[in-house]
C-alpha cells in the first residue's frame, strides 16, 4: 500500500480479502486507500480457468492503463435503429422505382 503504484490489485477469495482489509485498517490505512485496491481483481466474464482469470486480470489492467471503463463494446441501440430505418428507407425507394 505504500507505493506510487497507480493500480493496486488483489487476488484471494472473499475471506481472504476481508482479513487482508482488517490487517489493513489496524495499520492505519484509511477508508480511501483500502478502497482504491482492485478487488477481486479482474473483469467479470464469468471466468473459471486459470487462463481465462489470466485473461479478466489482464484486460482490467490494460483498460485501467488506457483510460477504459470495462463496459460492452456493443452498438448503442440508437444506431442499430439508425441503420434500420436507413435500411427500410432504401427499400421503400427500391419499391417505388419498380413500380
Amino acid at each position: 500500500m505504500r507505493t506510487s503504484a497507480s493500480y493496486v490489485g488483489l487476488l484471494g477469495s472473499k475471506r481472504k480479502t476481508i482479513l487482508i482489509y482488517e490487517e489493513l485498517f489496524s495499520k492505519g490505512f484509511t477508508m480511501e486507500q483500502v478502497r482504491s485496491i482492485r478487488s477481486p481483481i479482474g473483469l467479470n466474464i464469468a471466468a473459471r480457468t486459470p487462463e481465462e482469470i489470466a485473461l479478466s486480470i489482464m484486460s482490467e489492467i490494460v483498460g485501467f492503463r488506457l483510460g477504459g471503463d470495462g463496459g460492452t463494446l456493443k452498438l448503442d441501440q440508437r444506431l442499430i435503429d439508425k441503420a434500420s430505418e436507413k435500411s427500410d428507407r432504401a427499400k421503400s425507394t427500391e419499391a417505388v422505382g419498380a413500380d
